[in-house]
């Protein structure tokens, strides 16, 4: 009985939690992208993370604005950073990549994250009961990656994602007027239901239905790479194992 008290005053307490634009936050995640779309549907991005980073240490803190055509994406990469030894749960982010035009934009990464105040430190259970905002990180594919390979030690693994390119257009839009949104309307973060996977799975659902049809994976992202496969979603011929000894002998790209 005590316990279904405590359990009961848990998930009210949780359910009248509210989020906020206004907290003391870690530094990585302070700055929110700014977001303007054009008529035509052009993306100009304000303050794309661009920071250098070597083994426990950040070595430059740079950020750029830069304008992108969803139209001219010619590719789409996931990368997939597992955490625990069980493999059933993983980060995930994208890589949107454009043509060589776009000089320093050319691969732009989306990671939806916790927005961490300082101290705190992400976990599963505190994903899932309101304890972290979510953001949007648009940054540099060598920023995401770096961050977590050369200085915070965790490998990762990249993936060619198979989609056609209108929902590669689609997803790219849909995301950055979710980012633009999220600036004035803040949301929790949710480990099963509002993370980078399902934000993914439900954006390319919408640009054709039942496209990718609902399983487990939905909250157990660190299977979702096997079950894109499945669909054909995931190029079966391409992984890449990315670790700080990979990056010391090879160029990213």
């Amino acid at each position: 009985m005590v316990l279904l008290i405590a359990a009961l005053a848990l998930l009210i307490f949780v359910s009248l939690r509210e989020p906020s634009l206004s907290r003391t936050w870690d530094e990585d995640v302070s700055i929110l992208a700014g977001i303007e779309i054009s008529n035509d549907e052009v993306v100009t991005l304000s303050q794309i993370r661009d920071w250098n980073y070597a083994v426990n240490s950040i070595s430059s803190k740079t950020y750029f604005d830069a304008s992108f055509d969803p139209k001219d994406i010619v590719a789409m990469w996931m990368y997939e950073q597992q955490l625990g030894v069980s493999g059933l749960i993983a980060h995930t982010f994208l890589v949107f990549e454009f043509d060589e035009s776009y000089e320093r934009g050319r691969y732009l990464g989306l990671s939806v994250e916790t927005r961490r105040e300082q101290g705190e430190e992400y976990s599963i259970i505190g994903g899932a009961l309101r304890s972290f905002e979510i953001t949007h990180i648009w940054a540099t594919e060598k920023d995401l990656v770096t961050r977590r390979v050369q200085f915070l030690d965790y490998p990762l693994t990249r993936y060619r994602l198979e989609i056609p390119a209108e929902y590669r257009s689609q997803v790219f839009s849909k995301f950055a007027k979710e980012t633009r949104s999220l600036a004035s309307v803040p949301r929790w973060y949710n480990t099963a239901s509002n993370n980078c996977t399902s934000s993914l799975i439900k954006y390319v659902n919408e640009s054709e239905p039942g496209a990718i049809p609902f399983h487990y994976s939905y909250a157990l992202t660190g299977k979702v790479d096997e079950y894109l496969e499945q669909l054909g979603y995931k190029a079966s011929d391409y992984s890449l194992h990315i670790t700080r000894g990979f990056l010391e002998s090879h160029e990213l790209r």
